[in-house]
């Protein structure tokens, strides 16, 4: 897809309200989390299956999505989602993409910036699902990064993993400002337990046998 230079979505923007859930957020714990939880933690807004439409007076033909869809009614937001024909795992992602449009205050009734906004919420539902942060740290303790591993670590849909893989490094981790910096090492920290679990970080074995022989070594020097 091809965008002009002044419609572009904002990658940055969505990482970093992804990030302040994932930091903030005292319901996610690990991976996977229930995204219900997290709506109904952050905002005042309804999750509601697809079957109980009718009770809002609303025939779901008119949704126009099979998996989920943001609706305000007389002032009270819902998202309603499909639960009969969707995964678990295709569920998380869909309400999760749904409550990004909601973290970045899109307007919804704009149907000019609609793709631009669809691109933006799946990178925010990918980054909280998939964090690239413990991606990284998974990287540097030299696990390979496959749409295999990613299912499997996190619980999501293989369409959810290779699209994840397509939005990796849309944002340089290598230039990020002190504040970023410090989101990504509190996001490292405290989803340190799901990131052990996966690859133990090395801790070398210390023997005092091994020290003495050093240190004869080292004096050896003077």
């Amino acid at each position: 897809m091809i965008y002009s230079d002044c419609l572009k979505p904002d990658f940055k923007k969505a990482l970093e309200k992804a990030n302040d859930v994932l930091v903030s957020s005292i319901v996610i714990e690990t991976f996977p989390f229930s995204i219900k939880k997290v709506i109904k933690e952050k905002t005042n807004i309804a999750c509601r299956s697809y079957l109980k439409a009718g009770m809002y007076g609303i025939d779901i033909k008119t949704f126009g999505s099979q998996d989920a869809i943001y609706q305000n009614l007389e002032e009270k937001g819902i998202i309603f989602y499909n639960e009969e024909i969707s995964s678990k795992e295709r569920q998380r992602f869909s309400l999760n993409h749904e409550f990004g449009h909601i973290q970045l205050n899109h307007d919804l009734d704009n149907k000019n910036m609609y793709g631009i906004y669809e691109v933006e919420t799946n990178f925010f539902a990918a980054q909280m699902l998939m964090p690239e942060q413990i991606i990284n740290e998974l990287i540097n303790r030299g696990k390979q990064i496959t749409v295999e591993n990613l299912m499997s670590w996190f619980k999501v849909s293989k369409t959810a993993a290779r699209k994840r893989l397509d939005t990796l490094r849309k944002i340089d981790f290598s230039h990020r400002s002190y504040d970023e910096r410090v989101i990504d090492e509190s996001i490292v920290l405290k989803y340190q337990t799901f990131i052990d679990s996966i690859a133990p970080k090395r801790v070398d074995y210390y023997d005092p046998y091994m020290e003495e022989e050093l240190q004869h070594e080292r004096d050896s020097w003077y």
